[in-house]
């Protein structure tokens, strides 16, 4: 099959069928869900075939078509032999049919309640979770997973044994129910409160003032000791716990709880970079909460002192971006952060911008130049020690230009002393920051000269 043309996401098949057929379209689509995939041949806007596993012509068609929630690749058209001799408009009827159907049966089985019931619950709205999956369970009293997800609902401790007990009798040798009773076996010994709150990652009780998990070992909060400690939680659980927040967050892109919680996993996992964006993220939605400003603050601090000890590697190029910082008023004053390191870029970066100032970043000496010309900032912060062309030289560059000499520039450096503050003083520097540096008094610096 020849290159992907195009992706397209969230729209149903049905729709782009139509299209196609209106325009007489000849394609091959390639349709994803989950760990399924289909093949679907589209002759000028004809569906002449379709492949799902051993299924091909009008079956594989309408089960592809019944699928919601897909991804679809397009490609020109594959050759293959013409499967289908049925109208579109007529398959699109049977399917239409039979997704009727199947809706009818999931909702007089109630799996639609416990679905209802589950989603809710992992955004921690436990009392409407707690209405459906009562109702789920007046209907499906003998389901083990309806008994776990009303234990893990519970915040009463008494109640919750009472729900793991009831699905340890249905299947004892269930392997949901089996991890389920170790967590609550492990983590009860630990409670001293009648009312526990959950961990965010494993499910496991906790006591309402716990910070760590006794359980999967994740920290809950980000702190010193968190900070510190970080790398010891049980992978297996923040994984689950990534996968379950990240689709909650596709759905629900305001989600402050998954938006958090993606913190923490990264922090647990030492990714500290992308915690970092996700913190700012939650701070930046929710302003009134200080804690989040607290949590970003104490990150941002360790990555200040990390960032002594960091070059710039490969592996840290490759760090995923911290996600976009919001649109700025053209009346912000804007900074040129010159630095190799793309922790410590990010880390001033993202001090810089929740003090209202715009940020433009640059790797070297020759991107840097490229900016100023281009962004015309009203300060640089410039490091010292940079590939192919210090800083000093650089900054010998912006003074010797009339049009740029006038840009107040702060030198940042590992190295401290007398004979180095000179050097950049003499070159024209306006401040001298070493590193690693508390970013307050960054900011304090800053303002001096903007």
């Amino acid at each position: 099959m020849v290159s992907t043309t195009k992706k397209i996401d969230g729209f149903s098949l049905d729709n782009i069928l139509q299209i196609f057929s209106l325009e007489k379209k000849s394609q091959t689509l390639r349709v994803r869900k989950g760990d399924s995939e289909g093949l679907l041949d589209i002759d000028q806007g004809e569906l002449i075939n379709a492949q799902l596993d051993k299924l091909q012509g009008v079956a594989a068609a309408i089960e592809i078509l019944i699928w919601d929630d897909v991804q679809i690749e397009i490609f020109s058209l594959r050759s293959c032999q013409k499967t289908i001799n049925v109208a579109l408009i007529n398959i699109l009827l049977e399917v239409s049919k039979l997704k009727d159907e199947r809706k009818s049966a999931f909702d007089e089985s109630g799996e639609g309640l416990l679905l209802s019931a589950i989603e809710k619950a992992e955004q921690q709205q436990y009392k409407d979770s707690h209405q459906d999956i009562v109702q789920y369970l007046k209907k499906n009293r003998n389901n083990t997973t309806g008994w776990i997800w009303y234990s893990r609902i519970q915040g009463n401790v008494g109640n919750m044994k009472k729900a793991l007990d009831m699905a340890a009798s249905l299947n004892a040798n269930d392997p949901f129910v089996q991890d389920e009773l170790k967590k609550f076996a492990a983590a009860s010994t630990h409670l001293t409160d009648d009312v526990v709150r959950k961990c965010y990652f494993c499910w496991a009780p906790l006591n309402k003032n716990t910070t760590t998990c006794n359980f999967c070992h994740a920290h809950l909060i980000i702190s010193q000791e968190a900070l510190m400690r970080s790398g010891a939680a049980d992978s297996r659980y923040l994984e689950q716990a990534r996968e379950r927040y990240g689709r909650i967050l596709k759905k629900y892109p305001r989600s402050l709880l998954s938006i958090y919680c993606l913190g923490l996993i990264n922090m647990n996992s030492q990714n500290f970079q992308e915690a970092l964006g996700f913190l700012d993220k939650a701070s930046k939605m929710a302003p009134e909460k200080a804690g989040f400003a607290n949590q970003l603050k104490l990150l941002l601090d360790h990555l200040a002192q990390q960032s002594m000890h960091q070059g710039s590697t490969e592996a840290e190029q490759n760090v995923a971006p911290v996600p976009a910082e919001e649109p700025t008023e053209s009346d912000q004053k804007m900074i040129l952060v010159v630095e190799d390191s793309s922790t410590t870029r990010k880390v001033i970066a993202i001090t810089l911008s929740r003090h209202g100032y715009r940020v433009v970043e640059a790797a070297d000496g020759l991107e840097a130049l490229s900016k100023i010309s281009e962004e015309r900032p009203d300060l640089i912060m410039l490091d010292v020690i940079l590939p192919k062309m210090d800083g000093y030289k650089i900054l010998s560059i912006i003074k010797g230009n009339k049009e740029f000499k006038s840009i107040p520039v702060i030198m940042l450096t590992s190295k401290d002393g007398f004979i180095n503050k000179m050097k950049g003083k003499m070159a024209g520097s306006s401040a001298y920051l070493t590193k690693p540096f508390d970013p307050d008094k960054m900011i304090t610096e800053v303002e001096k000269h903007i």
